[in-house]
């Protein structure tokens, strides 16, 4: 498995991965391809320039996993990150390739002299709970109700880890 850094050129294909997640698992998020759809590639290109965005693939292939890492804005928040859009494809899970995605996360995150990380889970999302807090996040709030989806309301975990 081989891990690259997303440029903006990568916008197209990692937005259809984004929509085919969504259209496979939409439950499994906070975020919908509608919300993608409504920012546009170019915010989306400029998030990619911004951020620490990577995947995981084999050889040339497809994407098995990504995940990405933004700095939070201000003088008082900007010793935080925050983990965001992880992914693996179904095949991929169990493999490593999420980990190897929080793996480069926390050494950007390092790098760019982060103290802390944070991420948001459905809470009833057990495999990424579980691949979490094997990388030392821990729980630190349920957010009852926190995502709606039509008529049905879901809780959202809240997960830190200090670097």
């Amino acid at each position: 498995m081989e891990i690259v850094r997303l440029t903006p050129d990568d916008a197209p294909r990692f937005l259809a991965l984004r929509r085919a997640m969504f259209d496979a698992e939409a439950m499994s998020f906070r975020g919908a391809a509608a919300d993608d759809a409504a920012l546009g590639e170019t915010a989306w290109r400029d998030r990619l320039a911004r951020d620490h965005v990577y995947a995981v693939m084999q050889e040339d292939g497809p994407w098995l996993a990504v995940g990405g890492l933004s700095r939070l804005a201000g003088e008082k928040l900007d010793h935080k990150g925050l983990v965001w859009g992880m992914y693996a494809v179904p095949a991929a899970r169990g493999t490593g390739a999420a980990a190897r995605i929080l793996d480069a996360l926390e050494e950007a995150a390092r790098t760019i002299g982060l103290r802390q990380l944070q991420l948001t889970l459905m809470a009833d999302n057990a495999r990424a709970k579980a691949l979490y807090e094997r990388h030392g996040y821990e729980l630190y709030a349920i957010e009852p109700e926190s995502v709606r989806r039509g008529d049905v309301y879901a809780d959202e975990a809240l997960m830190w880890k200090r670097l």
